[in-house]
C-alpha cells in the first residue's frame, strides 16, 4: 500500500459524521484535555490537531479551554474533503480572544507560522505511510514551542495483536520497516468502526514510536494504556527537548 493519498481519501467513503451521535473517541478526547491540556499554567494556550475530522475534538477543546484560558489558538488540518466540508458547514464560533484556523490539507502540506504548546494526533498517525514518517516527526518538532508537548494516541500493541488473531478477516499483511539501523514490525489491517465504517490502518510496534521521537529531539514524559469504550489504546506524551 504505497498510495500516500489513500489513507485520507478513504474517509470520503465512510460515515465519519456519525461521530456526533456515536460519541466515539469521547473518552480519550476528554482524558487528553483534562490530564494534559488543562494543566498548562498560563492565561493562554495553543493547540494543533492533526486530522481533526469533523471538528468533534475542536468543539470539546474550545468548550473546556474557554473556561480556563483568556487567549486560545486552535489550529488543525483535515485532508478528507468530505470531513472538512462537513466542518465548514457548521464551523465553531468563538469569542474575540480565541483564534480558530483550519487547513484542508495533509499535515506535511500545511503551512503555519504559529508555535504550539501542544500538538495532538489521535488515531491518525497510522495513516502516515513509511516514507512520510521521519518528515512528520521533524515537522512536529519544528512546530512546537520550547518544552511543547506532542500527544500521540495509537492502538495498544498487545490489544491489536489479540484482536487480529481473533478476527483474522481484519488482518491484511505484516511488513518490516527500518529506522536508524533497527527493524520494526508494521501491521496493515482493517479497523471496523461501529456505525461509521471500515478503514485501513498501519500500526507499528511501540518501540518504533519511542525510537522515532527520541531520535527527533523528544523526551517521553508519560505512556498510558486506556480503555476507550472497549478499544484499548496507548497514549504517549512527548516533550520537545
Amino acid at each position: 500500500m504505497k498510495n500516500n493519498n489513500f489513507f485520507y481519501q478513504q474517509y470520503d467513503k465512510i460515515n465519519w459524521e456519525k461521530q456526533e451521535k456515536t460519541k466515539i473517541n469521547l473518552f480519550v478526547n476528554n482524558f487528553i484535555i483534562k490530564e494534559y491540556l488543562l494543566k498548562k499554567k498560563d492565561s493562554s494556550i495553543s493547540v494543533f490537531d492533526i486530522g481533526f475530522g469533523i471538528g468533534f475534538f475542536f468543539k470539546l477543546l474550545y468548550k473546556s479551554l474557554g473556561k480556563r484560558y483568556k487567549r486560545i489558538i486552535l489550529e488543525g488540518c483535515e485532508p478528507s474533503s468530505k470531513n472538512y466540508h462537513y466542518y465548514v458547514k457548521k464551523p465553531l464560533r468563538v469569542r474575540k480572544t480565541a483564534i480558530i484556523k483550519t487547513f484542508p490539507e495533509t499535515f506535511l502540506d500545511t503551512k503555519t507560522s504559529t508555535k504550539f504548546d501542544f500538538i495532538t494526533c489521535i488515531y491518525v498517525f497510522p495513516h502516515f505511510v513509511s516514507n512520510e514518517i521521519k518528515k512528520t516527526a521533524a515537522k512536529i518538532h519544528s512546530m512546537l514551542s520550547e518544552r511543547g508537548k506532542f500527544i500521540l494516541v495509537v492502538a495498544n500493541e498487545k490489544y491489536l495483536e489479540e484482536k487480529l488473531r481473533a478476527k483474522k478477516d481484519l488482518f491484511i499483511e505484516n511488513n518490516i520497516i527500518g529506522l536508524g539501523g533497527r527493524k520494526y514490525k508494521e501491521i496493515l489491517h482493517y479497523s471496523d468502526i461501529p456505525k461509521i465504517g471500515k478503514l485501513i490502518d498501519y500500526n507499528r510496534e511501540e518501540a518504533f514510536y519511542l525510537h522515532l521521537f527520541r531520535s527527533n529531539g523528544f523526551e517521553l514524559l508519560e505512556k498510558k494504556d486506556l480503555n476507550d469504550s472497549g478499544f484499548i489504546c496507548t497514549v504517549f506524551v512527548f516533550e520537545k527537548k
